[in-house]
């Protein structure tokens, strides 16, 4: 008991011990004595006395609460008023770190974890102080610039460590080990922890000058970059890029070119946004590391490019640039038989994945290219073929012909060999029982559900019950993702709080609401829900591939049509010559709905659509109708979309 005691009084002791220095202690000799030593004498460094001798314990690891105390303490901090506090659901009450953690999230030094956690006997990694440091210094008026990081382990650091570590590069507070490594997962040491906060201080009192920027005019071949000319802007460097083969390079990184792609982010699977406009003051949406979007143009911090058919600019400091010379691959469609897959080409790996997408309809065999995931170009012929595929663009508040007993099967009889028993294979009625009640296609859900857990595989679904990945976010997928008692349980989630939950859910209006279908980019549910572009056709794809199993029953069996004009009444009866029948509007362009039967108007206004009505949250509509055209005081209403056959 008593060992138990001194161990956990030890951090206490070290901390707030206030006896003074011994002519000789555990630091003499010690790499990182200086440091030490400055800390003990401003009063910030602790030590622990026993018979009379004072120990530091330079080796000794220091947890994540104790470097908030000391950076509080550093930072002269300690009577700053908390006014924003934020509660931590492992910090709690009146424990010794509580105020100094709290006045560390005052100054923007700590956020926590995405569960609401802030992990105070977790040791602090050596990324992880760069990062504090780093917004300690921010707090204090100094921003740092960025150098390169020459590390022979830097893609080791995490991404959202590793702007703070070239800061501290820069500043020299990081100086990194005699093996040329930084060791970012490392934890750090008393000693090591003393080291950064001295050489902070010195920064503090001293910040280093701005760089004066250096800019190249390159010359780039599919193996080489070779420099030409210095210029001290990067308009003039830009000015002078006039040949095919010219960039310009800043800290030997790419930042304008003549022609080729440009891609989100540097490593899966994070995802940069993609701004409205320069200022990133809005956005379009997110894409994952790797995509490829076409160049436009480029200006010192932003890069103007084209995705789909959306333009948009992404932060310099979140794309690569890749000339036309360099590329060594492309993603393309592939026709094959009739069935249609796509190969998808990380620019950043220079590697392929491919998905199955759905029927290629009359498409001769061969190789396609396709910015829109519909529009077909022959890589061979440069025929151009316009197809959609119905489970890409079908209303996902309609309900499935298969049984549940149909959809365990499916699941049984068309998992990857090296999948063993999955909870997949008995989520049928489940399934259909939601389907029922929310009315969500249950055969959605499932494909779903294969997409995001790998068929029911993958750690999340085993651990955490969780088989669509939700709250799962960019870069931390494991320990961000939401835990379930129950599947079914994650199942009644996706469905009321992400889809059809009023005011935010992606099935109804609100800012993520772009058509209750799949989509991709342009339109559906994967406008904002995925950063992965092509999350929608691979989940449409499953659903081909169901269908497919069970003889293609559904696939076709109704028209598509999308709205052409942004405001289209659903009405309960063929006529607009009365305000009384509108049920609701369809708000934005482009919104597919399932055409049930083309009908004349009673009141001779021309054609209109027998449409599935959105019957979610309640609603029981027992007919919908939208004016299609052929009254000339309306004009054209919609568009009947072209379906792969």
């Amino acid at each position: 008991m008593k060992k138990w005691l001194v161990l956990f009084l030890l951090p206490f002791v070290l901390l707030f011990s206030t006896n003074s220095i011994s002519a000789a202690d555990d630091i003499t000799g010690h790499p990182f004595e200086a440091e030490m030593r400055k800390l003990i004498e401003l009063g910030h460094l602790k030590g622990e006395v026993i018979d009379g001798q004072t120990y530091y314990s330079p080796d000794r690891n220091v947890t994540r609460a104790e470097f908030a105390v000391l950076l509080v303490r550093v930072l002269e901090a300690e009577n700053l008023e908390v006014i924003n506090p934020k509660s931590f659901s492992d910090v709690k009450e009146g424990v010794w770190y509580q105020k100094a953690v709290q006045q560390a999230v005052e100054m923007n030094i700590v956020t926590g974890t995405p569960d609401g956690k802030f992990l105070p006997n977790d040791h602090i990694t050596r990324e992880a102080m760069a990062t504090m440091i780093d917004r300690a210094l921010q707090y204090k008026g100094i921003n740092l610039p960025e150098a390169e990081l020459k590390f022979t382990d830097k893609d080791k650091i995490q991404e959202w460590a590793v702007t703070s570590v070239k800061r501290m590069v820069y500043a020299k507070i990081i100086l990194g080990n005699t093996d040329n490594t930084f060791r970012p997962q490392e934890k750090a040491t008393r000693g090591t922890a003393s080291a950064f906060l001295v050489r902070m201080l010195n920064t503090m009192k001293s910040p280093p000058p701005p760089p004066v920027p250096n800019f190249y005019l390159a010359t780039v071949t599919a193996d080489a970059t070779t420099k030409v000319k210095e210029y001290e802007t990067y308009d003039q460097a830009k000015a002078a890029a006039t040949q095919s083969n010219h960039v310009v390079l800043k800290d030997e990184k790419i930042v304008y070119m003549k022609s080729g792609v440009v891609s989100p982010a540097q490593k899966a699977p994070l995802a940069s946004t993609l701004f409205t406009s320069s200022a990133f003051s809005a956005h379009h949406f997110n894409l994952v590391a790797g995509t490829e979007t076409e160049f436009l143009d480029a200006g010192e911090t932003w890069v103007k490019v084209k995705f789909s058919n959306t333009v948009g600019y992404f932060k310099m400091s979140e794309a690569t640039l890749h000339p036309t010379v360099t590329l060594k691959g492309y993603s393309y469609y592939k026709v094959e038989n009739g069935k249609l897959s796509h190969y998808v080409y990380n620019v950043n790996t220079n590697a392929y994945g491919v998905y199955e997408y759905g029927s290629s309809g009359n498409m001769p065999n061969g190789t396609y290219k396709s910015a829109d995931g519909h529009t077909f170009k022959s890589v061979s012929t440069g025929a151009v073929y316009d197809k959609y595929q119905y489970f890409n663009v079908m209303p996902l508040y309609t309900k499935t012909s298969y049984t549940a007993e149909q959809l365990n099967n499916f699941v049984k009889n068309n998992k990857p060999s090296t999948v063993g028993s999955t909870p997949l294979e008995t989520m049928g009625q489940a399934l259909k029982n939601v389907e029922a009640k929310y009315n969500v296609n249950a055969m959605y859900l499932l494909a779903h559900a294969i997409h995001e857990s790998a068929w029911g595989t993958s750690a999340l679904a085993k651990d955490k019950k969780n088989l669509f990945g939700l709250k799962a976010y960019d870069g931390d997928a494991y320990e961000s993702g939401a835990s379930f008692p129950t599947y079914e349980a994650c199942l009644e989630e996706l469905v009321t709080e992400y889809l059809i939950k009023p005011n935010s859910g992606y099935f109804v209006e609100s800012w993520k609401a772009n058509g209750e279908v799949l989509g991709n980019k342009e339109l559906g549910m994967n406008v904002r829900y995925a950063s992965d572009p092509y999350w929608g056709q691979k989940i449409a794809g499953f659903m081909y591939k169901m269908d497919k199993y069970y003889g293609g029953l559904e696939r076709n069996k109704y028209q598509i049509a999308v709205t052409l004009f942004a405001g289209t009444n659903v009405r309960s009866d063929t006529t607009a010559t009365t305000s009384t029948n509108k049920l609701y509007p369809i708000t934005k362009v482009g919104t597919p709905v399932l055409v049930l039967a083309e009908v004349q108007s009673r009141t001779n206004e021309g054609n209109w659509f027998q449409i599935a009505p959105e019957n979610l949250n309640g609603a029981n509509y027992p007919k919908a109708y939208v004016y299609s055209d052929g009254y000339s005081q309306y004009g054209t209403n919609m568009r009947v979309l072209p379906l792969a056959e």
